[in-house]
């Protein structure tokens, strides 16, 4: 047995050394992946969302609605616009720009002088109950103390919610079961997680170990040879789906509200969408482990930039726009937007042409890809 040798060992470093360096993209992921994570991590994911928008239909325009409109800005979850019409609220409620109504009824202030205890009505898109959780918290607590300098002599001494009922509607699930609002995103990352990684493994081991080339000088054509690479994962993908689908149903009773048809079709395109970026991958990785970290490297902000981990009406401006070009984004909200608010084609059309729009393009360059690398 040789003693250990210093220099020998040296050597190998040495050597390995040199093998990272000729590997750039590995190279690359070893440095640039621990830093993607600290930058979403430490400035995108906020699991205490701010200044949360909220549409405000106030038929008062007196006194004590004001004081209400401005105590709610100054709890600093509320980022208040006025609106004209209940029906412009609710468009904007449905689409995800807003996530609270507030309505104001007309002659409220009026109501409380007169000691007739009117109600105020804030509804709530609580699929994610972290989203507006504490901003209701934090206006049932302000208002307590709403309007203790304004109510006139006759109701001193009383709270503010003694003279007014502030009715809180929360939409969608009002029992704040969280597993409503993860589960769609955990049937997004699961199939593109294992569709993206198998596709892109599989096609660069077999270019690495020459079985690409075998299939070349068959008479299949190219894009045979892509269509019959990507059928069997497809098949894969829509049995996984299915498979969450209905385990989320049976075990944690996840209320199907919206049209099945639409669900799996919403389902085909995002399978798809997920082998066309393993394809893309596989044509530029030169080995399975390049292609093992680059399936890596998309997952963490795919994940983290979706609305998946945290709310993303939270997440600042640039993360809202790194996520708004990534399909996991997408999918969760129509996911919602169907199976627990029960919106039919009309309602999701934008968030609908934006994932086909962007599997039309991924599918482009995958096929571009597919043909140079097979050149």
């Amino acid at each position: 047995m040789h003693k250990f040798s210093l220099v020998r060992w040296s050597g190998v470093v040495l050597k390995e050394l040199h093998e990272l360096s000729r590997d750039k993209i590995s190279a690359a992921m070893i440095f640039l992946t621990p830093l993607l994570q600290l930058i979403l991590l430490g400035y995108a994911v906020n699991m205490d969302p701010h200044h949360i928008p909220a549409a405000l239909l106030n038929y008062d325009n007196e006194r004590l609605s004001e004081v209400f409109v401005s105590t709610a800005q100054n709890t600093g979850y509320f980022s208040i616009s006025p609106f004209e019409s209940a029906t412009e609220a609710e468009k904007a409620f449905s689409r995800g720009d807003v996530l609270f109504i507030i309505t104001i009824p007309q002659g409220f202030t009026e109501k409380i002088l007169r000691a007739e205890k009117p109600q105020l009505l804030i509804q709530a898109d609580a699929i994610d109950p972290m989203a507006t959780g504490n901003a209701l918290n934090a206006i049932v607590m302000a208002s307590k103390t709403l309007f203790q300098h304004d109510l006139p002599p006759s109701l001193a001494g009383q709270q503010s919610d003694d003279v007014y009922d502030l009715v809180i509607h929360r939409m969608f699930n009002p029992e704040g079961i969280t597993q409503f609002n993860t589960i769609p995103g955990i049937i997004g990352s699961i199939l593109s997680t294992t569709l993206i990684l198998m596709t892109a493994l599989a096609v660069t081991r077999e270019r690495e170990s020459g079985a690409m080339e075998n299939l070349l000088i068959s008479p299949v054509t190219a894009f045979e040879v892509m269509m019959g690479k990507i059928t069997p994962f497809v098949l894969i993908g829509v049995i996984q789906a299915a498979l969450i689908l209905v385990s989320a149903i049976v075990i944690f009773e996840l209320p199907l509200v919206g049209n099945l048809l639409l669900v799996f079709f919403i389902l085909m395109i995002y399978i798809f969408l997920c082998l066309s970026i393993g394809i893309t991958i596989s044509s530029l990785a030169h080995s399975q482990l390049q292609a093992l970290q680059m399936s890596s490297f998309y997952f963490i902000p795919s994940v983290m930039l979706s609305g998946f981990i945290s709310p993303f009406i939270s997440m600042p401006f640039w993360a809202q726009w790194l996520g708004s070009c990534l399909p996991l984004t997408y999918f969760i909200r129509l996911m919602k937007g169907v199976m627990l608010k029960g919106y039919s084609l009309d309602a999701i059309w934008p968030d609908l042409m934006m994932l086909v729009g962007l599997s039309a393009v991924i599918m482009l360059i995958a096929l571009k890809s597919w043909n140079k690398t097979l050149d």
